[in-house]
């Protein structure tokens, strides 16, 4: 991991990215995940948003900033800026399901699958599977079972593995009520079935 200087995005100091705290304030460096994010209020996210771009800028190839990048942008639901992010993440990425699985959510942008086009299912459903190809876990599998039932049930379309093999693989790798409470909190969806 290439070692980057960059400013806190709470108090602006001069840290690098592999501190995980910064030692001044505490605050979280690099948002690894959505969760990290969502309790955050609007201007804490571009506070974020800003001390990672700037160092985006300087590091355009770099990851983990990109990645970053993209999680602010999925939280501000400019969902083509956070896939651009995503995007770039995933150039030469063979060890990180992240940028993979963060993009296939802002596909939806916000919406259920059933409203979506086959082409943007597609793009979707193969950023999942790469996801999983890289490290599987169980969102991963609900992810793909969520777009086989709301998309592939919902329209009468055949396919293969069913919904149910993709929610039976997500239980199996330890899905719980509350993941799939934090997923639809992130896609803004409402849940729609039960463990």
């Amino acid at each position: 991991m290439e070692i980057i200087t960059i400013k806190c995005p709470c108090c602006g100091a001069s840290i690098t990215t592999q501190t995980k705290q910064c030692e001044y304030c505490q605050c979280d460096i690099l948002i690894k995940s959505f969760k990290n994010l969502s309790a955050m209020p609007t201007p804490q996210v571009n506070k974020y948003m800003a001390s990672y771009r700037t160092a985006a800028s300087e590091h355009p190839d770099n990851k983990d900033l990109n990645t970053s990048v993209g999680l602010c942008f999925l939280r501000l639901k400019k969902y083509d800026q956070a896939i651009e992010y995503f995007e770039k993440a995933q150039a030469e990425n063979f060890d990180d399901a992240t940028p993979f699985f963060y993009a296939a959510v802002s596909r939806l942008k916000g919406r259920k699958p059933f409203l979506l086009n086959r082409p943007e299912i597609d793009a979707t459903m193969t950023e999942i599977q790469a996801a999983m190809d890289i490290e599987p876990h169980a969102e991963q599998y609900y992810f793909m079972s969520y777009i086989k039932r709301d998309y592939f049930k919902r329209k009468f379309l055949n396919t293969s593995p069913s919904w149910e093999e993709y929610m039976q693989e997500a239980v199996d790798n330890g899905l719980s009520p509350a993941d799939v409470e934090d997923f639809h909190t992130m896609l803004g969806t409402p849940i729609d079935i039960e463990l």
